[in-house]
Parts: C-alpha cells; sequence; structure tokens
C-alpha cells in the first residue's frame, strides 16, 4: 500500500515506499499513525502488519485499490494481491522476462506456481519448475512448466538447492531473481569472480508495485491467462483458519489455499 508521496514513490518505486516501512512495518499503522482495529472487549487498539488478514472488513489507502471485474471469480482472486502480485513483480521488474527467455522458478509453492504462469504469458520458452515434492511438480506442468526437477532426486545444480547454488546454476549475463524471505541475519555466498567475469546479476524483489502493476495483474486474470481457478487448490471456512496454516507449515498446500471469511 504506498503512500504515493515518498522518493521512492515519486519515481515509481512502490515497493520501496518509505512510509510503509516507517508507518505500518514499523508501528502497525496506517499513514495518519493510528490503527482502525480495536478489541471489542476493552477498546484498546491493535497494532498489525499490513491492513487486515482474517478480517471481514478493512481499510485501504486507495494508492493500493484497484477494481475487480465482475467476471473474475470472487474467492479466487483473493491470491491476486499477493501470491499473483509477488510473482509479477519479481518476472515483470526484476527479472524482466521477455519472449524466448530460459527462466528456473525453484520451490514451486503460492508464489512459485505463479512464477510460472506469469512466466508463460510473457513468452518465455523454456520453464523448468524445481522442488521437491512430485505433487508439485506435476502440477508445475499445468501452469506452464516445461520442464520439472525433483532436487532430493536429481541434481539439479549439485545437491539441495541453496542460495549459492541458486545464482551458480544461472548462464553468463544472467539473473538470479530472490524472492523467498529467510530467517532473520541468513547470509549466501558468492563467488566473485564469476560474479564480475560472467556479469551475473543478483537481484532482490519485494512484491509489485501497486498503482502500475495491480492493475496489469488483474487484467491477466480477466483474459484468462492466469488460470485462478486452478491456481487455488484448496479452500477454508474461517472457523479452520488454524488448521490452514498448519497445513502451510507443513507444506501440504498446492498451489495456493484461501481461507473464506463471508
Amino acid at each position: 500500500m504506498p503512500c504515493g508521496n515518498c522518493s521512492y514513490c515519486s519515481k515509481g518505486h512502490d515497493d520501496l515506499c518509505e512510509d510503509f516501512f516507517a508507518y505500518n512495518r514499523a508501528k502497525g499503522t496506517l499513514y495518519d499513525g493510528e490503527t482502525r482495529l480495536f478489541l471489542h472487549s476493552s477498546g484498546k487498539p491493535v497494532y498489525m502488519y499490513s491492513m487486515g488478514g482474517l478480517a471481514e472488513y478493512c481499510v485501504v489507502p486507495a494508492n493500493g485499490l484497484t477494481i475487480l471485474p465482475k467476471s473474475l471469480p470472487y474467492t479466487e482472486s483473493a491470491i491476486l494481491g499477493c501470491a499473483v502480485f509477488t510473482a509479477y513483480g519479481a518476472m515483470a521488474n526484476a527479472a524482466e522476462v521477455r519472449p524466448g527467455d530460459s527462466i528456473a522458478v525453484i520451490g514451486i509453492g503460492g508464489v512459485g506456481s505463479s512464477c510460472l504462469q506469469i512466466a508463460r504469458a510473457f513468452g518465455a520458452s523454456d520453464i523448468i519448475a524445481v522442488d521437491v515434492q512430485d505433487e508439485k511438480l506435476q502440477k508445475a506442468k499445468i501452469f506452464g512448466a516445461t520442464h520439472a526437477i525433483n532436487a532430493a532426486k536429481e541434481d539439479a545444480v549439485g545437491k539441495i538447492m541453496t542460495f549459492l547454488q541458486c545464482v551458480q546454476s544461472v548462464k553468463d549475463g544472467g539473473k538470479a531473481v530472490m524472492i523467498g524471505l529467510a530467517q532473520s541475519g541468513s547470509v549466501g555466498e558468492v563467488d566473485i569472480n564469476r560474479l564480475v567475469r560472467r556479469k551475473i546479476q543478483i537481484i532482490g524483489s519485494y512484491g509489485g508495485r501497486a498503482r502500475q502493476d495491480l492493475p496489469k495483474v488483474v487484467r491477466l486474470a480477466e483474459t484468462g491467462v492466469f488460470d485462478l481457478t486452478n491456481a487455488v487448490s484448496r479452500k477454508y471456512t474461517f472457523e479452520e483458519s488454524n488448521d490452514a496454516f498448519q497445513d502451510l507449515n507443513k507444506g501440504n498446500i498446492v498451489g495456493r489455499a484461501v481461507i473464506e471469511i463471508m
């Protein structure tokens, strides 16, 4: 939810919004320094990251919104604002995928499976899915993968995929785009000479750019390029929320799951 006014937003880099980190991430508030959530029992304010997960209603700055066409399924469209949005930012803004490019997506979860669909939409030729679960790799072929590698059974780049091996898998002049977050303080090693001599780019991607990218993501779904129905593999009721998080933690969810509030 970009503020639209800081130095980064003014340059179109909504994903680096200074006010977002200063107000929402650091303090758990919206841009007026206040929260809109309060405990029923005491009236005490509740501070939280972002706007309202597992809430029936939430207050959202206009810069973080776009209109959902009536032609799109209401429940399944929930993933457009997170898994698909994050994948679009990585494919369009960081990797800059072009027709004929070859890409590998390591980890075929909610974001990874979305990356496959978007890479296909952008015209990538070889789309390689890498994971350690055969079920996810089978699903990956539906999402657009042309090749699938189980890193637990085959050596994708030597041994089990790590940050270093991901970088090593990139061809000369290629890009390694890091999307997933690691434990705080985690450090990755890089062969500096190869980085320099082979012109390897290592790029971090933290979501998309709401004002520019969110309408584009919706249009991809509206035209059928992005398959929302297949992307959502399971739905939970609100009462099953805890089960949903447990399944997510265990890696039992293939693609994406949605908790239906209403």
